[in-house]
């Protein structure tokens, strides 16, 4: 009777557990069928996704003054380019060192861990010698001569020169000629025998002083208003835009109109970024460096007329000086330079475009 007992509820739980499965399979279906109807943000998804993906954000590098108008360059580069890309490349631009001094600067671009800067040619030049016909003394004769080089074929061989450590030029920026600058009246080049002149870490600019029997004195842009305040230097070189910009003025009293180099700057995108970019953006991002440079030009004439008059304004006294014996004293150093790096055939091609 025990046995029999145990059986019927062997039975009816076994009906209990198949009623419960089916009830289940049943509010399964139910789930599956309301997962099935629900709307889905896929592509919504997909769409934000790649939006992120094709934006692209570039950095700019410069050691110049937000002032300046090589940043204003770079100012035009960026409208360019937001504009023509309907703003999916943002140019961020960084002035007045905040991502590193110059050679850094060109550092980070080698490795691609910076994608843009510009930088002046004689910087350049430590890592890519030939670069550094472009800033030779009295290599150029004027405005003219410089924009008839940088429209030659000199400068495509140069650009050979940078693709090659990793850099690819996309515009070759005016600035101005450079003067000398100094706390000690002067009357003749001997004059300078002996003086502490604060020149960039480029080679040329450093024999270029040298040759005037001057002591050429590394020192960064940054440094140098306090290296003149404190005695470290007796003076330095540079354009009249960037004395003023940097408010240089305020510790030097003379001007020496020795025009002896031409600032060229070469903007610059990593050629490791450069090439991650699609056809289209690379064109795109060519074509914005090459029509910001020519804004520049007629920029840089007139803020160096500009400069100048202030200068004056400020008190910053002209000392009218025979230039040649400055240049005569420099050609020496020029000829051998230019054999050292292997650019004489350049700068014949420079001197017949005069």
């Amino acid at each position: 009777m025990k046995k029999l007992s145990l059986f019927f509820v062997m039975i009816i739980l076994s009906i209990g557990l198949v009623a419960c499965g089916g009830n289940n399979e049943g509010v399964n279906q139910e789930v599956n069928q309301e997962i099935e109807t629900e709307p889905t943000n896929t592509d919504s998804a997909t769409e934000t996704s790649s939006d992120k993906e094709d934006s692209i954000t570039i950095r700019l590098g410069s050691h110049l003054p937000p002032s300046h108008s090589v940043i204003a360059v770079t100012e035009k580069f960026k409208e360019i380019v937001e504009a023509n890309s309907e703003d999916r490349i943002t140019i961020e631009i960084h002035p007045s060192g905040e991502l590193g001094g110059q050679s850094e600067l060109i550092q980070s671009l080698q490795i691609g861990s910076l994608e843009m800067t510009i930088n002046d040619a004689g910087v350049l030049s430590n890592f890519a010698p030939k670069v550094g016909v472009l800033d030779l003394p009295y290599t150029f004769n004027d405005y003219e001569h410089v924009h008839a080089v940088l429209d030659s074929p000199v400068t495509e061989k140069l650009e050979s020169e940078l693709d090659a450590i990793g850099i690819k030029s996309i515009g070759w920026v005016d600035s101005a000629f450079r003067d000398l600058l100094l706390n000690k009246e002067i009357s003749s080049i001997e004059d300078v025998d002996g003086l502490k002149v604060r020149v960039p870490d480029a080679p040329q600019y450093l024999r270029t002083v040298e040759s005037w029997g001057a002591a050429a004195t590394p020192i960064s842009w940054g440094d140098l208003y306090t290296s003149l305040e404190t005695g470290v230097v007796d003076g330095f070189e540079g354009s009249a835009e960037s004395i003023y910009a940097s408010a240089l003025h305020e510790v030097v009293g003379y001007r020496v109109p020795t025009e002896h180099i031409f600032t060229v700057l070469s903007l610059n995108i990593s050629k490791i970024v450069f090439e991650e970019l699609s056809s289209e953006d690379q064109k795109l991002i060519e074509e914005a460096g090459r029509e910001a440079a020519i804004y520049g030009r007629d920029l840089a004439m007139e803020r160096d007329v500009e400069y100048k008059e202030k200068l004056a304004e400020e008190g910053l006294q002209l000392i009218d000086i025979d230039k040649a014996a400055f240049k005569e004293a420099a050609m020496n150093f020029v000829n051998s330079y230019a054999q050292e790096i292997e650019v004489t055939d350049y700068l014949e091609e420079i001197r017949e475009l005069q």
